[in-house]
């Protein structure tokens, strides 16, 4: 889902333990709700195993997606991302900077997939199928072993990484940190209210008075800094919100078109469809195996 999150990220300072050049790590949280206390970037490459969620929404350099139990991504260094879930949830992160073995290892010939892996992961990486069976296997050989096993261990993982034939980007080109501070945090109150107000019609009054700005001036900063109109925005969240309802197949194609915003099915079919190049009833298909009777 293509939607530009330019706020100011938090940097992370991770701090590693001078016995070790990794770290691998297993973090449980009861629930973090907001973008705003989600949304950083550090120079280390990150690998995150969702171990135990009722999902959430996984933030990317400009993408935005649905994350689930049993998810893995790779996230590159300085590449904004955060996790949002209201629930509890346990990950398994790795991180490590790309020359944690020294500049010169990784530019041994035997390494040139997992340079291009570290390189590939500037646009985050998602991967599925086999390989991600295979991966959850093998990061918990990583955090339940110690010393050399450990890093033999993350080795492994890197290749199996690297020689996937499942993995996909997550953003459409590498993610550039920009450093205007104003951009940031003006596009993190915009951000703000479209999670919090999306279910309701959107005052664009509301929001641009935030932002100190008149509705043509905040139509134009809009556009400047995302290439899309504020209602594309809109109409993008409440798909990618539809798109979590539908795969949990609790509630009728209706019910989620009013509940994720939109008071119209039909124009709900539409945008839909325009987002995710496929009709709502064929969405749900494809994940589930079932054929809606609507």
């Amino acid at each position: 889902m293509n939607i530009l999150v330019e706020m100011r990220p938090d940097y992370e300072k991770i701090l590693e333990k001078p016995e070790r050049s990794f770290i691998a790590k297993t973090v449980i949280r009861e629930k973090r709700p907001t973008l705003s206390d989600a949304w950083h970037y550090h120079p280390e490459i990150e690998i995150c195993y969702t171990e135990k969620s009722r999902g959430g929404k996984l933030f990317v350099g400009n993408q935005v997606r649905h994350y689930e139990e049993s998810d893995i991504v790779m996230l590159g260094s300085n590449l904004p991302h955060g996790f949002v879930t209201s629930y509890p949830c346990r990950q398994v992160v790795l991180q490590m900077n790309s020359d944690f073995l020294g500049s010169e290892f990784i530019e041994k010939p035997e390494l040139k997939s997992i340079k291009q892996l570290f390189h590939s992961a500037n646009r985050g990486l998602f991967f599925n199928g086999r390989t991600r069976n295979r991966a959850v296997k093998k990061i918990k050989d990583v955090i339940q072993s110690v010393g050399f096993g450990q890093l033999v261990n993350l080795l492994e993982l890197l290749n199996m990484l690297a020689n996937s034939p499942d993995a996909t980007s997550i953003c459409t080109k590498e993610y550039i940190l920009d450093d205007n501070e104003s951009s940031f945090d003006r596009m993190k109150v915009v951000y703000d209210h479209i999670m919090n107000n999306f279910k309701e019609e959107v005052v664009i009054r509301e929001v641009s008075e935030k932002l100190s700005l008149s509705e043509p001036a905040f139509f134009a900063f809009i556009k400047k800094h995302t290439k899309k109109t504020f209602t594309q925005l809109i109409n993008e969240y409440r798909v990618n919100h539809a798109c979590k309802l539908l795969m949990s197949n609790d509630m009728t194609i209706s019910q989620i078109a009013f509940d994720s915003g939109f008071n119209s099915l039909s124009y709900f079919n539409r945008k839909f469809k325009q987002v995710m190049n496929q009709t709502p009833h064929d969405f749900r298909e494809a994940h589930l195996g079932i054929v809606e009777g609507e």
